[in-house]
């Protein structure tokens, strides 16, 4: 009968001493996890990617680079801000010159734009089509304001003239993890940006297509 006591006891406290070893000493209750599998130690993300993307009016491609932080609200829905620097050069043959009556030559213009869109970003993520499609699809909307720097020279004159105007993006990522438990994802960026800046009723046409390259970091 003792033995029966003690036994019932014994099962009877072992639950609370497993709960009690699982509390801090501040009452939290610890939830064990899974070795050697990633958590997201926050809701917090850094991206960082580079590539290239097409201005219109310009008809060129230049280099984009777009710096984001992102805030998860679940694993589906994440809203963020971006910052962006798009930089875009050509030259200008502008008319044929000839030099004391031999040798021929040539005016140029050179010319620089510095874009610098902001935006505010929504993005809806697909986490549970990754299983199927071994990456993590997602698409993005924003809307922002965009700076512009034109800055141009040539042999007969040089100059700078500041752009600015709203902005707008539209693209799909996808986000694939080398190993399972690595806390940096690699991220695939294919869409379109609409830009508009003017000045005294001038308008540059800096939308177009943009693909970028990146990695995103918890924070």
């Amino acid at each position: 009968m003792k033995k029966f006591l003690a036994v019932t006891i014994f099962l009877t406290l072992l639950p609370v001493v497993v709960f009690a070893q699982s509390a801090t000493s501040d009452g939290r209750i610890v939830v064990p996890r899974e070795k050697n599998v990633f958590a997201n130690p926050s809701d917090n993300e850094f991206i960082g990617k580079i590539g290239t993307g097409y201005a219109a009016d310009p008809g060129k491609f230049g280099l984009d680079v777009s710096l984001n932080y992102i805030y998860n609200l679940d694993p589906v829905f994440v809203f963020g801000l971006e910052g962006d620097f798009f930089w875009v050069q050509w030259s200008n043959k502008l008319e044929d010159v000839n030099a004391g009556g031999s040798v021929n030559g040539s005016l140029k213009a050179e010319t620089n734009l510095y874009t610098f869109p902001f935006f505010a970003n929504a993005q809806v993520r697909l986490p549970f089509l990754k299983e199927k499609l071994f990456f993590e699809p997602s698409f993005t909307i924003g809307l922002g304001y965009a700076f512009m720097i034109l800055d141009y020279s040539s042999d007969e004159d040089s100059g700078t003239d500041f752009y600015s105007g709203y902005a707008w993006q539209a693209y799909a990522s996808a986000a694939y993890k080398l190993v399972q438990n690595s806390a940096v994802d690699f991220v695939l960026d294919l869409g379109y940006r609409g830009i508009h800046p003017d000045k005294d009723n001038v308008e540059i046409d800096m939308s177009g297509f943009i693909a970028r390259i990146g990695v995103r970091l918890y924070i």
